[in-house]
């Protein structure tokens, strides 16, 4: 008896899935800021992570050059992949995008929110505060990234949602200089994210688009101004794009070594 099922085609689609698997990991550890601008993926490197845990070299790759396609990466076929070292030009640029993105999204669904939704995303505001006080730069950085972006429902799928977290990854290593040294002092007065919340439960659409402007605008100085500091001549000259080793054929170099030893 026969299924009617390709097993060709299911080989295809598992493929694809665990590609998207290690896309949409790879697009929330840029969101969160885990990976600095020019850092250079290397396969072995991904393979050992346990985010990755299970995972073939070939969605791995696959994935890498996915987001090359959506210029979130920079890079080559067959060639190493890199986080883009972004211009001060740039940056303000997708930021400003961002932004305004962002507020659209926020504002479409302003009504729709309800006292329980208010109060879980009140958590991360919460969590957010916490990881500041105890000097945890990553968790701040990955609490502020799921504020924004379940303020703007990106769990809802639509081009909008879509395009803000391509943004989101973009922007994302570039936050990391901001907390190389500790956590910045950006804002005075009441944090943006209270003004947000108070904007949802007094349905104020106002309040929220200030609110949000100034929380992207705040920190978006705070980032051009170190990156002016940081982007010299030197830190912006092009490196050559290597070659990416399959790891098996690395092992398999290693091991011609030691017979050689």
């Amino acid at each position: 008896m026969t299924t009617g099922i390709d097993p060709g085609a299911c080989a295809a689609m598992s493929k694809v899935n665990h590609t998207d698997t290690v896309r949409e990991t790879l697009i929330a550890k840029l969101t969160y800021g885990e990976y600095m601008p020019g850092h250079t993926f290397k396969l072995r490197e991904l393979l050992e992570d346990p985010a990755f845990q299970g995972m073939s070299q070939t969605p791995i790759r696959e994935a890498l050059l996915q987001l090359v396609a959506k210029d979130i990466l920079i890079g080559q076929r067959g060639f190493s992949v890199r986080v883009p070292i972004p211009s001060v030009e740039h940056l303000t640029e997708v930021r400003a995008i961002r932004t305004k993105l962002e507020v659209m999204a926020a504002l479409q669904t302003l009504d729709a929110w309800t006292p329980r939704q208010i109060a879980q995303l009140e958590s991360l505001h919460v969590a957010l505060v916490k990881a500041k006080a105890r000097g945890d730069a990553r968790s701040q950085l990955k609490q502020n990234a799921l504020f924004h972006m379940a303020l703007c429902r990106v769990e809802e799928k639509s081009y909008l949602k879509t395009m803000i977290q391509t943004l989101w990854a973009i922007t994302g290593p570039s936050v990391g200089f901001l907390y190389e040294k500790g956590s910045p002092a950006i804002f005075s007065g009441t944090h943006p994210h209270e003004d947000m919340l108070e904007a949802l439960r007094t349905r104020d659409a106002a309040l929220l688009e200030s609110a949000l402007i100034r929380d992207l605008s705040g920190s978006g100085t705070k980032i051009i101004e170190v990156l002016h500091q940081k982007l010299s001549p030197e830190a912006l000259t092009v490196q050559p794009f290597k070659k990416m080793e399959l790891v098996r054929a690395r092992q398999r170099a290693g091991r011609q070594l030691q017979q050689l030893g």
